[in-house]
């Protein structure tokens, strides 16, 4: 018998397949989950002159469409004042930041991950 797992774990297990991908390709995770009043970022990384806000979407099925379809205008928003707070927070003013979005495709015990680089966050 299969086991369902739940959303939560679902995107659990994408955020760990992706931060591994990202070490794997010689990223430094800076942050997972992090998160403000204003929302959450699920990975900060740096890579090469860049950091890097990383959101993950993880699926089992592409019936309701790809996982980056899931970042509309709404998620990006959030996502960059976020970073914005980060960035002040940790006085980062004079770095390179990038969006990126990680797609997690999960099938029983396979996975295929899809990153796509620099996303049009405003």
């Amino acid at each position: 018998m299969r086991k369902i797992l739940k959303k939560q774990d679902i995107g659990k297990k994408g955020e760990d397949l992706a931060c591994e991908y990202l070490r794997n390709n010689g990223y430094e995770i800076l942050e997972r989950n992090f998160s403000c009043k204003l929302g959450e970022i699920d990975i900060i990384a740096k890579n090469q002159e860049y950091i890097v806000f990383i959101e993950v979407k993880t699926r089992s099925s592409i019936c309701y469409g790809k996982p980056s379809e899931a970042v509309d205008d709404i998620k990006k928003k959030h996502i960059y004042r976020v970073a914005k707070f980060y960035i002040q927070k940790h006085n980062l003013e004079n770095e390179f930041f990038r969006f990126d979005v990680i797609e997690v495709y999960l099938s029983k015990d396979k996975y295929k991950i899809n990153l796509i680089k620099q996303i049009d966050i405003k």
